[in-house]
This record gives structure tokens, C-alpha cells and sequence, in this order.
């Protein structure tokens, strides 16, 4: 019965201290090993022999190493015999390397495993392996619900340390507003987290917020890929979960399906007696549920009688809206009030069957309900409600992003659209349709969504958990709601559980129609009367399609006498500022001025609960080009999401604001997933009226665009993920701010003013599955202990080569360029779309008469994930040796100089994990792929390259700009917050060819961890 509680959720931590130790003197904490307590006289022995043994195999590494000539093109040995006889040919000079794809360039030859033969080699014990791998991060996949996999981190050997669980490779979200981007369970966002930034915070900073209980039913389902992963901890990264579930997300998992109607040329050429029987039952209840697909227009414009075939009555206006403010304050009653509530609570099974069948829904006929023990049961009203919901293509179906996207436009923009995929009401000429009909059929799918969520959580409370014998829930009942619930229904649930705590609904009976309408317009659209008659297969169709007779129905009530007004509008304010602020927003001062100016500083006045319960209209200038087809709403492109931001001057209330994107924002009901950042940014750009006089009331969301001397990118567009590096970017949930205008390849004149778009090819993965479709093989592939062997000399302690090895190279950022196609001018202001994206460098070193320009073109959608923070072992060690001079290992708990050693530099890796050392000034020659890796072959022959980014900003946008040159994903391993080999192994575990090591955050202190009363040894 596992759907009906969920998964485990998986749990953001709080942010971490400057040395991640809890600031109370008098708090003990049971620690295990990544800060141990004192030891005993024989283990403390025994440690520090295993300790020196490491330093002293690397302190021989280093020295055979200082020995070497420069730009060896070596692989990294496998065996420990081979580390010796390497050594010993590394002394004679250079020899070739034996990888035919690997690129070729200057490489350190920094073994995968000491030169030197170990002095002992003895057999680790399990109190040896929790102390040097204590801190080390695992990765592995939590097998979940629907064959769906978690990623997840843990920290197997400090499960006694609470403040391990501090150590992310993701920001915190930033403000309170930002929450509604996910449906994982998370920490409250702490007071004055976002004038505070990163800059630590202390556990006392923490206090209890008055949040509302969980449900009993839980949905069991989130967002894909995880938006609490998506903004990392380095600019222009995403963490390590939301990388992982990029294969597998939503707009992956819940593709746009073809509408499967029926087909008149199928139906013509069927024999007589079967399409006569076919039509004897065309008209029957719930004979589309659970069949073939509809489409959700063509049902709205077929009006009642088509209705009905889905089960679905033609409900009165204030009947629906007034149930759904009970259901509404039910639910918040269970999730706020003091005692444990449901809806069996105050109506009875019978009373919940008798309003549903004979207000809402039609009596389900027996063959849908031949499972059930009782019709009127509470199990035989989900599944009526279920199925009914489930009808392919009548609804809404908000699993597909897209549509989480534009679910504002349905509830507050009137046609004819400007964009999106929905009805012109002005293309049916039937007695039924209204302006409002797409309105009221959404508020008809909220409410039968909420009557099934909370008639599913009173299953859940009394059928489950009480074991009541009034309600006997049994196996086969939940395989049976399994079998009939799909995506679409659970994220129904989510929409409804959003829409409910977003809204207080109230049905306003003196409300006039908002809009005029004339139904007798003459139309061209197929689907209107004259089309309709002209059909060639209208012989057919005038047999299925009856006209109604009788009276006006009561579809013909405006839907705006349905009142919604937001609940938490001056949290989406605030957060609205927050997000401007970020993102260094020019008109910020304006913006705010103009939204308190109209909203009052947040406060939900008579004039802006009226902006909320009237349409806006929304008309393109001639010189946007017209509307934007439904296509461009469905579109699976990389690089273009356009959407028409709101530009009309039609309302004449007193408060004007913006359109239905902004109503979406300001109201909070914005869904989990990607929709956040899109709505964030066209809030700030159709509130700006001198952005929109510049840059068009069309946006590409997956694009950027330049604007008064700067420029801001989507983090979906390679342009900005790269740029992200760049000194002087800022960032916040999805939008980058960057200095750098690009230029046009041609006239070589700044482009400012304009949007941009920037075609890519998808980056290089692996053939098969995708890595969360593997199973167990992430975690086999990436374990710090390996696959049997436990000698010390299967281990070896890889560090970052001193920078004084190679040559004295500086790189500097030249330009952008973009160009169109065979290299001309770019064409389409505002609208640029780049043919070739260039960026060019200058590079400079000893062994250069005069720099060298070296451009790369960004061609490729790869990656940037932040590397996993680990804590380097807790073991202390006064074996006077000192480690490589400049290492780069400063971690905030180890020091590569000096000869007492609190912390080893990081943690031990296996010599089967191969990896290879490239040099910055090499990368020009590297554009080769390597065939290996791109076969799957991971375990055996894959290498990871670590590249040398260290040295400045430039330096990582260099490497960046590479990476997207050759089409690699790249983990961002920033030294002093992950070791060398939990780099490593996080590059295996998420098949992932290479490593940017870049310089540690100056802004985290540096000092080691101590506690109370620790002494050093």
C-alpha cells in the first residue's frame, strides 16, 4: 500500500556553518570518524602507521614526479607493478600515449597510483576503511515508486555526525516565494536568508515555523528533474539529483501524445450493422472514459451531450463553486486545525454519493463498477472520479510542463489568445459556449480533482490507519486504483492541492459577463457550423453528432462569477523583488515603485482582488509578427520557448497589472518544475515598460537577451552556462546576469536591445539506458571500496599537481560572436537566431613569443554539475613529512603545508578508477571524442580527464567554453570543497567524462574544524 503514503521525501538540509560544527559549547555529539575522539595508545598506532604509509607513497610520488619532463602523454597505470616499471620509463624520457581517441596535449603525469611500491601492503580492517573514508560522499539510486529511481548521497560511515547532512552541492532556495518550484520536502527558509546570501549561519538562527501538517494521502510522486538541485553551488550549475533525472524528466516522461479521435474514414469503411451499433452507444455514459482519446476543444464545442459520455453532468455554476469552497476549507481545517479530520467527518458515504451523481457526476452503469462491493461505496466513488479524470485528451493535462506553464492563461486571459494551445470561443456558434467555458471546464476539473483527493486521504486515515471495519481497504483495492491512475490524474491532484491553498473561492451571484459575445460570428475553423456541414464525411458525422433540444443549458453563466482571490500576494511580491535584486535588474527602483503603487504594498485591497476577477486581453502589435502558433507552446526545442508577454492597453480599471503571467506569480499558483523561472522573468519584463518598448512582447525563455549594456541568460541556453563563470555574473533561480554584450561575427558591432536564440545539438552521453535507469550499476561503478580488493596498495590518495609544473599561462576572455548562416550578419531584430556562437580567448605563457587567439564554438547543450562536498578523514597524524608545496587540496579542514597534519588532503581512491591530468593549454588540440567512453565501456577502460582550471575566472570559462566545444558534461570540482577522488568518483557514478578543478570559494573560511575540549595528538 505504498502509493497511497508515497516514498520516503527526501530531506534539504540547513545551510552549512563556516566549519560545520554546531557553535554550542554544551552540545555533545556522537561522532564516529570524520572528527573522531581521542584514541586509544594501540589504535592510535595502528592509525598513524596506515596514515605515513599514504604520505609516504605520495611524498615518493612527488619526488619521482619533480624528476619527470614535462608533457608526458601518460595513462594511468592499473597494477601495482606497472606504477613501478612506469616510474622507472617516466625517468627516460616521454613516451607515446596508448589511447588512439584521447585528445592530445600537454598532461601532467600524476599517477593514478604512487610510482613507488608501497613499503607494506597489508589488509585494511573495517575500523581502517570508516577512517579514511569517513566524509566521502556515496551515490546510488533509491528505487521508488512507478520503476521510478532517486538519486541519492550518503554518508555510510557518519551516520552518527548531524552536521554531515550539511554538506550539499546546491544553494538553498533564497526566499519563501520560491518553495511552490517543488514538491520535496525541504526546511523552511531561515529569517534574512536572502540579505544575508551565502555567508554562514549558525543552528541557532533556526526556529520553528507554524506550517501546516501533511495530508494523509500522499500523492507520492515530485517534479522531474528535482528543482531543489537545480541551482548548484557553483554559478551556471545544477546539482548532482537534478542532473541524474534529465533523462527521465517530465517533458520526457509524459510526451505529447497524438489525439486519437475517431476516425470517419476507419468508420466508413466498417460494416453496416457495426457502425450502426457503434452509434446506438455513442451517446451513452462514460463510453469515452478509459477509451480512445478525445480532444478537449472539440468536447467543449460538442457541449452536454458530449459531456455526458465522460460521465460529467452539466453542473450549475454556484453548485461548483460553492462545493469547492467547502472542500477547500475542509482541507485546510485537516492541514491547520487541532484535530485529525476528514471528510467522513461531516458527510456520510452516502451523503458523498448522493451530491456527487446527482450534481456533478452520472451514476457510473454497473460494468464500471463490477468490482465494487457497494455502489455507493467510497472505493466506487474514486473510481468513477478516477476514470472520469483519466479520459485521454477532455482535460487539461497538466503532466505535461507546458501546460503547468499556461495554466494562468486559462483562468485569466479572454480570446482570442495571443499564444498557447487554447479554444477561440468565437469558432462555435452552438447555444452552449461562452467566452468563459475553458474557466469554468478548469474549475470543473479542480473540483472533481478534490473531491478524489480528499475522499483518498479519508481512505488513507480510516481505512488504513484506524483499520476500520466500516471501510476495509485490501490489497486488491490498491492494485486496482494503480491499475486505472495514471500521471495525468496524480498530477491532477497536485494542481488541485496548489489551486486550494492558493485561493479564497467564493461565487459572486451580482457579478455581470465581463465579456461580449456575439455567437452567430462567422468562422472558418473546422470545427465551426459552416465547416461542419461542408465535411465530406458529414454524412457520418450528422449520424453521431444529435443536435440538442430544450432549454439554454447552464454552461451560458460567465465563469467569472467564480471569485478567486490569491492568499499569499505579498510573499509573491517580496519574492518577485527578491528574484530583480538577484539578478541585478536595471529598472528594479521603477518596478518596485510601480507594483506598490498599484498593489499597495501587498495588502489585498477591494481594487486588486477586482484586478484578479477580471479577464485581460491580450493584443500583438502588427509588428510582432501576429500570434504565436500552439506549436510554439508544445515545442520540444533545446533552445526556444517563446511566449507572448502582455502588451495591450485594453483594461481601464485602476489597477493595472500586467497580464496573466503576472496574475500567476503574484497569486502563487505557479506548479513544481521549470515553470518558476519562466514566470519570474516575464513578470519582470511586462511590468517594465522600457524593457518591453525594447525588446518585444515575445520571449524565448530558453534564450536570453540584451538589454542597457548587459546581458541576462536562461540557464537552459549553453551561452549563459558558460558565461556563468565569467567575473561579475549574477545569478538567481535560472537567470543569469552577465557583463558581457555579444557581438555580431560580421559587422562586429555590439548587439544590444535584442533577444537571442541559440541552436545546440544535445551533449554526448552514453549508448543504452541512461544512468537512473541502471540501478544498481551508479553505485558499483562509483564505490570508494571497490569490488573485493582491500589491500592498502589497491588504495592511493590522488591530489591536484602543484600549479609550478606547468608553464606560467595566462588566459584572457576576448569576445562573443555570433553569426548567421554562411557567416552574414545576423537578421530578425529583436529576434536574433545565431547560426554559430563563437567565444574567443587570448592565451599568453613563457613559452609563447606573442599570444595565441583561440576561439571555441559553443555547439553542444552539455552540463555543469557542482561536485558533492566531502569532508576529508577526521584522523590525526604527527608524521612529519611535508606534502607536495601548493597542492591546491586546501580544504577548509586539511593544510598541504607543515608537518603536523589534522586531516589527510582527501580521501584514498581505488587504482582501478582511471583518470588523467590535462593541461589548460592543451585543450585547443583536445577535439577528439573519446570512442570508448561513448561506447559504455565505463567500468574497464573509461577515464575520467581532469582538467586544471585553477588560476581565475577565465581560467573555468576557458574550460567551460571547451567543454561545450566538444560536447562533454563537466563536473565542477572546486578545491577546498571536494577531494580529487570523490571528484572521480562522482564523474563515474554519473557517467561523466570530465573534471574542472577551479579554484576554492574565497568567501568559506579556511580554518579546521575543532570541538571543546579536542586536543590534537
Amino acid at each position: 500500500m505504498s502509493f497511497f503514503f508515497g516514498r520516503r521525501h527526501s530531506l534539504a538540509g540547513a545551510s552549512p556553518e563556516s566549519d560545520g560544527v554546531p557553535r554550542d559549547p554544551n552540545l555533545r555529539l556522537r561522532r564516529r570518524a570524520s572528527v573522531p575522539n581521542v584514541p586509544t595508545q594501540s589504535r592510535n598506532v595502528h592509525d598513524r602507521r596506515m596514515l605515513q604509509d599514504l604520505f609516504r607513497r605520495h611524498r615518493d610520488s612527488s619526488e619521482t614526479e619533480a624528476s619527470t619532463e614535462r608533457g608526458h602523454d601518460v595513462s594511468h597505470a592499473n597494477s601495482p607493478n606497472a606504477s613501478t616499471e612506469k616510474a622507472t620509463k617516466d625517468q627516460t624520457g616521454p613516451r607515446s600515449s596508448t589511447q588512439a581517441h584521447e585528445p592530445r596535449g600537454k598532461e601532467n603525469d600524476h599517477e593514478g597510483r604512487p610510482h613507488v611500491t608501497p613499503s607494506s601492503n597489508y589488509l585494511l580492517s573495517k575500523e581502517d576503511l570508516e577512517a579514511l573514508f569517513s566524509g566521502a560522499p556515496f551515490f546510488l539510486l533509491e528505487r521508488g515508486n512507478y520503476d521510478h529511481h532517486y538519486p541519492q548521497v550518503i554518508f555510510p560511515f557518519d551516520d552518527h555526525d548531524p552536521t554531515i547532512q550539511n554538506m550539499w552541492d546546491r544553494k538553498p532556495l533564497s526566499h519563501p516565494s520560491f518553495i511552490v518550484c517543488t514538491l520535496h520536502a525541504h526546511l523552511p527558509i531561515p529569517d534574512r536568508w536572502v540579505s544575508t546570501k551565502e555567508s554562514p549561519i549558525h543552528l541557532n538562527s533556526w526556529r520553528r515555523a507554524g506550517g501546516s501538517k501533511r495530508a494523509t494521502f500522499d500523492i507520492g510522486i515530485f517534479e522531474v528533474p528535482n528543482m531543489l538541485s537545480m541551482n548548484g553551488r557553483d554559478p551556471g550549475a545544477i546539482g548532482f539529483r537534478h542532473f541524474v533525472e534529465l533523462p527521465v524528466a517530465d517533458a520526457v516522461r509524459y510526451p505529447e501524445r497524438p489525439k486519437s479521435n475517431l476516425d470517419y474514414l476507419q468508420l466508413s469503411s466498417m460494416p453496416a450493422s457495426q457502425v450502426y451499433e457503434l452509434m446506438e452507444h455513442y451517446h451513452d455514459i462514460y463510453t469515452m472514459s478509459g477509451g480512445a482519446g478525445y480532444d478537449r476543444k472539440r468536447l467543449l464545442c460538442e457541449g452536454p451531450s458530449a459531456w455526458k459520455k465522460i460521465g460529467v453532468r452539466d453542473i450549475n455554476l454556484q453548485s461548483l463553486v460553492e462545493r469547492l469552497r467547502t472542500l477547500t476549507d475542509l482541507r485546510r481545517e485537516m492541514l491547520h486545525g487541532k484535530r485529525e479530520a476528514t471528510i467522513l467527518d461531516t458527510e456520510s458515504e452516502q451523503d458523498l454519493y448522493s451530491d456527487l451523481f446527482t450534481k456533478f457526476l452520472y451514476p457510473p452503469p454497473k460494468p464500471l463498477l463490477a468490482d465494487a462491493v457497494m455502489s455507493h461505496s467510497l472505493k466506487a466513488q474514486i473510481k468513477a472520479l478516477t476514470v472520469t479524470l483519466a479520459t485521454r485528451g477532455a482535460w487539461v493535462d497538466f503532466s505535461l510542463p507546458e501546460w503547468r506553464l499556461y495554466a494562468g492563461q486559462l483562468l485569466w486571459e479572454a480570446g482570442p489568445h495571443a499564444d498557447g494551445d487554447l479554444l477561440d470561443p468565437t469558432t462555435c456558434s452552438k447555444p452552449w459556449m461562452h467566452p468563459t467555458i475553458e474557466r469554468r471546464w478548469l474549475l470543473v476539473q479542480m473540483l472533481l480533482a478534490a473531491e478524489l483527493l480528499l475522499r483518498l486521504d479519508a481512505t488513507v486515515r480510516v481505512g488504513i490507519l484506524d483499520n476500520s471495519k466500516a471501510l476495509h481497504i485490501t490489497a486488491k483495492d490498491v492494485d486496482d486504483f494503480e491499475h486505472i491512475r495514471d500521471g495525468k490524474v496524480d498530477w491532477d491532484l497536485v494542481a488541485v492541492r496548489r489551486f486550494m491553498d492558493t485561493f479564497d473561492i467564493s461565487y459572486k451571484a451580482d457579478e455581470p459577463d465581463q465579456l461580449d459575445f456575439d455567437p452567430m460570428i462567422p468562422t472558418n475553423h473546422p470545427w465551426g457550423e459552416k465547416n461542419h456541414e461542408k465535411n465530406h464525411h458529414s454524412f457520418f458525422e450528422n449520424l453521431l453528432h444529435r443536435s440538442l433540444s430544450g432549454s439554454p443549458t447552464e454552461s451560458i453563466e460567465s465563469a467569472w462569477r467564480c471569485s478567486l482571490v490569491p492568499t499569499f500576494l505579498d510573499q509573491q511580491l517580496q519574492g518577485l523583488f527578491a528574484f530583480a535584486e538577484e539578478i541585478d535588474w536595471p529598472g528594479l527602483d521603477a518596478l518596485k515603485t510601480r507594483l506598490h503603487f498599484e498593489i499597495g504594498g501587498g495588502q489585498m485591497g477591494a481594487a486588486i482582488a477586482d484586478a484578479f476577477n477580471k479577464p485581460v486581453r491580450n493584443t500583438l502589435p502588427a509588428k510582432a509578427g501576429g500570434p504565436l502558433n500552439k506549436e510554439e507552446m508544445h515545442t520540444r526545442s533545446l533552445s526556444r520557448r517563446r511566449i507572448a508577454l502582455h502588451c495591450s492597453k485594453y483594461q481601464a480599471d485602476s489597477v493595472q497589472l500586467g497580464g496573466w503571467i503576472t496574475r500567476s506569480w503574484l497569486s502563487g499558483f505557479v506548479f513544481p518544475g521549470e515553470q518558476i523561472s519562466h514566470l519570474l522573468m516575464a513578470t519582470v519584463l511586462e511590468n517594465d515598460s522600457d524593457a518591453m518598448a525594447k525588446l518585444g512582447p515575445i520571449a524565448n525563455l530558453y534564450g536570453g537577451f540584451a538589454y542597457k549594456g548587459k546581458t541576462w541568460w536562461s540557464k537552459e541556453c549553453i551561452v549563459g552556462r558558460v558565461l556563468a563563470s565569467v567575473e561579475d555574473t549574477k545569478e538567481c533561480l535560472g537567470w543569469l546576469r552577465s557583463p558581457v554584450v555579444p557581438k555580431d561575427a560580421w559587422t562586429i558591432q555590439s548587439l544590444d536591445d535584442t533577444w537571442f536564440e541559440v541552436p545546440v545539438q544535445p551533449a554526448l552521453v552514453l549508448s543504452g539506458k541512461p544512468r537512473i535507469q541502471q540501478g544498481k550499476k551508479m553505485a558499483m561503478e562509483s564505490t570508494p571500496l571497490g569490488r573485493g580488493d582491500r589491500s592498502s596498495g589497491a588504495f592511493s590518495l590522488p591530489l591536484d599537481a602543484p600549479p609550478e609544473k606547468y608553464p606560467k599561462t595566462k588566459v584572457s576572455f576576448e569576445a562573443l560572436t555570433f553569426s548567421g548562416k554562411g557567416g552574414q550578419a545576423l537578421k530578425g531584430t529583436p529576434h536574433l537566431m545565431a547560426d554559430r556562437v563563437f567565444m574567443t580567448f587570448s592565451v599568453t605563457s613563457d613559452t609563447m613569443d606573442l599570444p595565441r587567439k583561440v576561439s571555441f564554438q559553443l555547439r553542444y547543450n552539455v552540463r555543469f554539475i557542482t561536485s558533492h562536498e566531502c569532508r576529508p578523514p577526521g584522523n590525526f597524524t604527527s608524521y612529519h613529512s611535508a606534502c607536495p608545496a601548493g597542492s591546491g587540496t586546501s580544504s577548509p579542514s586539511s593544510s598541504s603545508s607543515g608537518a603536523r597534519h589534522h586531516r589527510l588532503p582527501g580521501h584514498p581512491l581505488l587504482s582501478a578508477y582511471l583518470y588523467k591530468h590535462i593541461t589548460l593549454e592543451s585543450l585547443p588540440n583536445c577535439h577528439t571524442p573519446d570512442e570508448t567512453f561513448l561506447e559504455g565501456d565505463h567500468y574497464k577502460k573509461h577515464e575520467v580527464l581532469i582538467v586544471d582550471a585553477r588560476g581565475g575566472h577565465e581560467r573555468e570559462t576557458f574550460a567551460r567554453a571547451w567543454c561545450a566545444s566538444i560536447g562533454y558534461n563537466a563536473i565542477i570540482g572546486r578545491v577546498g570543497r571536494t577531494c580529487l577522488a570523490c571528484c572521480i568518483r562522482e564523474a563515474r557514478a554519473i557517467s561523466v567524462k570530465v573534471v574542472l578543478r577551479v579554484d576554492a570559494c574565497v568567501s568559506r573560511s579556511l580554518s579546521p574544524p575543532t570541538l571543546p575540549g579536542l586536543k590534537e595528538i
